[in-house]
C-alpha cells in the first residue's frame, strides 16, 4: 500500500513538472497564475495577423493585463457570487456543454438513415415540377359526367394542338388560376397513371389526356431537378428530428457509452454528470471558451458597476470634465442650438415659443414637457437639438439660408425655429456624445491606473518571447 501511495505521489510529481514544462506560467496577476496557452488563446482570438496587420504581442500585453485587472477586481469585489451571476454563467454553460454530452454521431446516424431512404423513395428521377387541366369525375360517378369530363379535356387538348396555351384554356373552361399552379412530384407520391405521364414526357411539354381515378388530365412537364446530397438536406433533416427530441436519445446514448467508458459502475445520468464536471480540463477548446465567457462576464459586471454606469448617471461630472477641458472641443463650422417646431396654426407655434422664451437650452425638452396642454400635443412637433449645416432642411433654410427648407409632417401647416447660433460649444450638452465618450475613456484610465496600483502584476519576459514561437 505504502509503495502505492509513494508511486502515486511519483506519477503526480512528473504530471505536474511536465504540464509547468509544456505550458510555462507567462505571468501573474494578483498571484494568479496564467499560463502561455491562456494567453496565446486570447492574443490569437483577438488578432486577425494577416498582411502585417493586427497587433503584436508586445502591442497586446498591456490591454490583457489591464482586462485581467478588472477581472481581478471583480472577484474582490465577489461579483462572481450574486444570484444573477451565477444564474446566467450557468444556463449558458450548460448550452455550450450540450454538445459535449450528447451523441452527435447517433444524430448524424439518424438524419442519414432519413435522408437514404427518401433518396431510395425518390431515386434516380428526382423532382419533377409540373401543372395539369383536369376535369374531376371519379371512376363511381354518373357516366353522364364521366362523358361530359371526357368530351371536356378531348376539346382542351384540341385547343392546345390549336396553339393555345394552358392558361386560354383555363380561362375557356373557368378554371381557376390556382389551379394551373404548379408543384413538385416524386414517385410513389401521385396516382401511378399520374406519375407514369408525367415522369414519361419532356420538359416544356404536355401530354395527351389520360385517365386517373380523379378524372381526367393533361400535364405539362416544367422541370425536373435531381435528390440533392446528404449535406444539402442534412440541416432541414437534423432540425425535423430536433422538433420529434432526437438530442435526447442521443443524450441517452452518450451516457450509456459513457458508463462504459468509465467502467460500468455508474447510470448514464450518473455518467453524464460525471462526463459535466470534467469538460473543462478534459478539452481544452471548451476550458478556454469558458474561462473567456467567466472573465467576459465579470469584466462586464465590474465595468459596469465601475465606469459605464457612473457615466450614464453622472451629468455633474460631464459637465465639470468639459468646463476644465473646453478648449478641446470645437467647430469647424457653426452650429444652430434650439428648437425646430412645426404646428397646426400659428397661435400654436407662438404659444411653443413662449414656453421656450426665458429657458435655459437645456430645459427646453423638460419645458416642453411640463407646459404643452395636453390636448396640443398632436398639434405640435418640436425638435430639440444643436443642428449643423445639413443636418436639418428646415435650419438650413431659416438659420443658414440654405436649401429649400423642409416638408411639412400631414396636418402641419406652419415651421420656425428658435434658438441662436453659436460658433463654439458653450455647454457639454453641445456637444454631448462626444464629451461623455472622452470623460467615460478619463474615469477608465483612471480606474486603470488604481488597479495597477492597488494589484501586483509580474510577467516573464523570457516565456512571452515564446508565444506562438515554442513548436
Amino acid at each position: 500500500m505504502k509503495f502505492k501511495n509513494v508511486a502515486a505521489s511519483l506519477l503526480l510529481v512528473s504530471t505536474t513538472a511536465l504540464a509547468q514544462v509544456s505550458d510555462p506560467v507567462l505571468m501573474r496577476v494578483n498571484g494568479k497564475e496564467v499560463t502561455r496557452s491562456e494567453f496565446e488563446y486570447a492574443f490569437n482570438k483577438n488578432n486577425t495577423n494577416l498582411a502585417g496587420e493586427g497587433q503584436t504581442v508586445e502591442e497586446y500585453l498591456p490591454m490583457y493585463i489591464d482586462f485581467k485587472l478588472k477581472v481581478a477586481e471583480a472577484e474582490a469585489l465577489r461579483l462572481d457570487t450574486l444570484s444573477s451571476f451565477k444564474e446566467e454563467y450557468k444556463r449558458d454553460r450548460n448550452l455550450m456543454a450540450e454538445n459535449y454530452l450528447v451523441d452527435t454521431c447517433f444524430i448524424n446516424d439518424e438524419a442519414y438513415k432519413i435522408y437514404a431512404k427518401d433518396s431510395a423513395t425518390i431515386g434516380c428521377d428526382g423532382f419533377v415540377e409540373v401543372a395539369h387541366i383536369v376535369f374531376l369525375a371519379k371512376q363511381t360517378a354518373p357516366q353522364a359526367d364521366i362523358k361530359l369530363a371526357k368530351e371536356r379535356i378531348d376539346s382542351a387538348y384540341a385547343m392546345l394542338n390549336d396553339g393555345k396555351t394552358f392558361e386560354d384554356v383555363a380561362r375557356y373552361f373557368n378554371i381557376p388560376a390556382q389551379a394551373l399552379r404548379s408543384f413538385e412530384i416524386v414517385r410513389g407520391q401521385v396516382y401511378p397513371e399520374f406519375e407514369q405521364v408525367a415522369y414519361s414526357i419532356a420538359d416544356g411539354t404536355y401530354s395527351a389526356p389520360f385517365e386517373s381515378p380523379a378524372g381526367f388530365h393533361i400535364v405539362k412537364r416544367i422541370s425536373t431537378r435531381p435528390f440533392g446530397s446528404f449535406e444539402e438536406y442534412k440541416p432541414a433533416i437534423i432540425n425535423m428530428l430536433e422538433q420529434q427530441n432526437i438530442r435526447e436519445a442521443a443524450r441517452i446514448k452518450r451516457g450509456q457509452d459513457l458508463a462504459k467508458e468509465f467502467g460500468g459502475d455508474l447510470t448514464p445520468q450518473e455518467a453524464l454528470a460525471r462526463e459535466d464536471s470534467l469538460l473543462e480540463s478534459k478539452y481544452p477548446e471548451f476550458g478556454n471558451l469558458m474561462r473567456e465567457y467567466y472573465e467576459g462576464l465579470l469584466f462586464f459586471e465590474v465595468s459596469n458597476h465601475e465606469v459605464w454606469n457612473r457615466v450614464a448617471d453622472d451629468e455633474v461630472g460631464i459637465a465639470k470634465y468639459f468646463k476644465k477641458n473646453k478648449k478641446r472641443y470645437k467647430f469647424e463650422t457653426p452650429r444652430f442650438r434650439g428648437a425646430v417646431i412645426q404646428a397646426n396654426s400659428i397661435e400654436n407655434l407662438e404659444m411653443v415659443k413662449g414656453i421656450l422664451a426665458d429657458q435655459a437650452f437645456e430645459n427646453y425638452k423638460s419645458a416642453i414637457e411640463a407646459n404643452l396642454p395636453k390636448d396640443s400635443v398632436r398639434a405640435v412637433c418640436v425638435e430639440v437639438g444643436v443642428f449643423a449645416i445639413g443636418d436639418n432642411a428646415f435650419v438650413d433654410k431659416s438659420v443658414f439660408g440654405q436649401g429649400e427648407g423642409g416638408k411639412l409632417r400631414r396636418g402641419f401647416v406652419v415651421s420656425d425655429v428658435y434658438g441662436k447660433v453659436i460658433d463654439a460649444p458653450e455647454t457639454y450638452t453641445d456637444v454631448k456624445g462626444k464629451v461623455t465618450n472622452d470623460y467615460q475613456k478619463f474615469l477608465e484610465e483612471k480606474w486603470v491606473k488604481s488597479l495597477r496600483k492597488k494589484y501586483k502584476v509580474k510577467v516573464d519576459k523570457t516565456i512571452l518571447k515564446t508565444v506562438n514561437n515554442h513548436e
